[in-house]
């Protein structure tokens, strides 16, 4: 014999169409517009601020140069050199190791990076080199240098790594205060 359904109660209530949940959209929202806002961020940190933009092309060695907020100063260069590291790693290039010693100097009002990854190396044929990050992580050892904030009016001391063919010779390095500034050209031969 079959019992009658139950009666329905106000607990298991359900309507036909249940209410969507709004919740992961409006989190996705609010990404997006952290997002968004970052990128604006950034862009406008790198935007002329009205200050001058002095870059030259004739700087030479141990005499400063600015690009931007940046006075750079080249004191040294060192070619040939086999590997970099310490008493745990050792790296090697593929051809051999530039070293180029700058003072960076913020001349702003504002704490700055300086990005190595916008310097570049030229040879005299102009053939172009850009910076090798992990080389320098190992020598630019000092407690402080310039792959920390830059405050204002301070100056740090680093060393830029080059990747470059065996026997090749710097002709030049162009310095940059950010990747979108002109950049200041430096004999260093």
């Amino acid at each position: 014999m079959t019992q009658p359904a139950p009666a329905p109660t106000e607990d298991t209530y359900s309507p036909a169409h249940p209410r969507p949940v709004r919740w992961p959209w409006v989190a996705g929202v609010v990404v997006l517009l952290l997002a968004a806002a970052g990128v604006y961020y950034f862009m406008l940190r790198d935007a002329d601020d009205g200050q001058e933009i002095v870059t030259t092309a004739g700087g030479e060695l141990n005499k400063p140069v600015r690009d931007g907020k940046f006075s750079f100063t080249v004191t040294g260069v060192r070619c040939g050199v086999a590997k970099v590291g310490d008493e745990f790693v050792d790296l090697e290039p593929d051809g051999a190791y530039c070293l180029v010693d700058v003072q960076v100097k913020n001349g702003g009002t504002t704490v700055e990076f300086f990005d190595s990854t916008s310097q570049k190396a030229y040879d005299a044929s102009g053939a172009e080199f850009a910076t090798d990050m992990q080389a320098e992580v190992f020598v630019n050892t000092d407690a402080q240098n310039f792959l920390d904030p830059i405050n204002p009016g301070r100056q740090v001391k680093g060393v830029l790594v080059f990747d470059v063919p065996v026997r090749t010779a710097l002709g030049s390095v162009v310095l940059h205060e950010s990747s979108s500034s002109a950049g200041a050209r430096i004999a260093v031969k």
